[in-house]
């Protein structure tokens, strides 16, 4: 499933933070595997897969070189027993 909002309020946070800053997300609450991929211009994309419990970060650049994020939340039930 894809959050639209939870997109929106991330690019509102990487807008208020100043070239140079560290952007944290932390993804806390039900535990869910969660795919961000960052859209660059020249087509660059980069995509991280957070597993439950563990933040995202880096660091703002210079410009308007990423044009957008997309944010994939799956459910995660635990280890499956043999």
């Amino acid at each position: 499933m894809r959050e639209i909002e939870l997109e929106k309020s991330i690019q509102q946070a990487i807008n208020d933070t100043e070239v140079g800053k560290k952007v944290a997300l932390n993804f806390s609450g039900d535990p869910h595997i969660i795919d961000v991929k960052l859209k660059f211009k020249g087509g660059w994309e980069v995509t991280q897969t957070v597993i439950p419990g563990r933040m995202f970060e880096f660091t703002k650049g210079e410009g308007d070189l990423l044009l957008g994020i997309d944010i994939s939340i799956t459910p995660f039930s635990g280890l499956a027993g043999a």
